[in-house]
């Protein structure tokens, strides 16, 4: 049964999300800042150039923090430094309180999407296009970048090469480096075979531009074991065609996909200073498309309403007045919302328990959060790390 009563949902919900009143009114302050990934990729160009275009336009200081990891990243909003994170889907793992958010450090957090981008090129896994690799399948032997730090990515491995692949890491070569930057490096030094990124980022075209090259590793529509696979990993994949990218024929190359950037934060951020933000992206959007060549991906008509973390709600304030939030969306944000509720109430059952050991506490944590999630009613995704 469930643990949680509607009682005590709802006043986790009144602490940790504020109401939606007077948010068309509120301004940006004069400073704020973004944490996004290291500078040379399409995250970073991204908030640049929103940042010159704030300046200009608003006379705001948007100051931009860089970390080259998800844990890095969402550090800075949990401790206060930072108010933003445009990355990847490490969100959602900070969300279930998985992998390396599932140490007694992190547990499930209270974060919130603001906006998405879905541009028309794609993740992948990049490859020296010199091997022909036609399947994940045959990666067996290569030398993989492993991001330390990155939950995202590290699941986007274990999805795209364990998962479809039908390798273990035992068939491969594990290549650790810090950041996703030194992933990039390590193949351009010939130090790794295969990295993660996307098909039309900057750090793309400069691995190409190197005596390598660059390849893509097609993740085939009609392979259904590999899909299978794939989604049993996490929930954020979808068959793309992506049609945009470095050496990507004008027919498209099947590939996974997931938003290519997301900008988050915590619930308990101020509803009228995100409904701002969220205004002063698209107030000045035609400025901003035309200023960064993915930008066009934060279009209106191309955010994901909803997802699998659910909108702050001075977002959903936002999209509501643009006519973009629907009935259905509101009724998933609000089971998105219960299943937080859910993960954190589990969470805060294991803390009290005092367990010392770190084994045994990951242990029971990934126990019970299993058995919560499963009589609440929701799938168990990572049911193990």
């Amino acid at each position: 049964m469930k643990r949680i009563t509607s009682a005590i949902g709802a006043m986790m919900l009144a602490a940790a999300v504020p109401l939606v009143a007077a948010a068309q009114d509120a301004r940006l302050p004069n400073t704020l800042f973004w944490t996004t990934y290291d500078t040379g990729g399409s995250n970073h160009a991204t908030a640049v150039a929103l940042s010159s275009i704030l300046k200009k336009e608003q006379g705001v200081n948007m100051r931009i923090l860089t970390a080259g990891n998800g844990t890095a990243q969402q550090t800075t909003l949990r401790i206060g430094k930072s108010d933003f994170v445009l990355a990847g889907f490490d969100v959602y793992f900070a969300q279930e309180g998985a992998v390396l958010f599932g140490t007694r450090e992190w547990g499930p957090q209270p974060v919130r999407l603001v906006v998405t981008s879905n541009p028309n090129d794609s993740q992948a896994l990049a490859v020296d296009p010199a091997l022909g690799i036609a399947h994940p399948s045959e990666l067996k032997g290569l030398r993989i970048a492993y991001v330390e730090g990155s939950t995202s990515i590290d699941q986007a491995l274990n999805a795209l090469i364990m998962g479809c692949g039908g390798l273990d890491w035992s068939d491969v070569e594990k290549v650790s480096v810090p950041g996703f930057g030194a992933s990039v490096d390590a193949y351009i030094n010939d130090d790794v075979d295969v990295y993660y990124t996307v098909t039309g980022s900057s750090t793309s075209i400069k691995a190409d531009s190197s005596s390598r090259g660059l390849g893509w590793v097609p993740i085939p529509h009609d392979d259904e074991a590999c899909w299978s696979a794939i989604r049993a990993s996490d929930p954020r994949w979808i068959k793309k065609v992506a049609t945009e990218g470095v050496n990507v024929p004008s027919s498209g190359i099947e590939l996974a996909a997931s938003p290519d950037m997301i900008l988050n934060t915590y619930a308990d951020r101020d509803a009228g200073y995100v409904h701002a933000m969220v205004k002063a992206i698209y107030d000045n959007f035609e400025t901003f498309k035309a200023s960064v060549p993915k930008a066009y991906g934060f279009a209106t008509d191309r955010q994901l309403l909803p997802y699998v973390v659910p909108y702050h709600d001075g977002a959903v304030q936002y999209f509501k007045e643009a006519g973009l939030w629907s009935d259905e969306a509101q009724k998933e944000q609000d089971r998105l919302i219960e299943r937080q509720n859910v993960l954190k109430a589990a969470w805060d059952e294991v803390v009290a328990q005092d367990i010392s050991d770190d084994a045994d506490f990951a242990k029971a944590w990934q126990k019970l959060r299993r058995e919560r999630l499963e009589e609440a009613g929701f799938s168990v995704t990572l049911a193990s790390w």
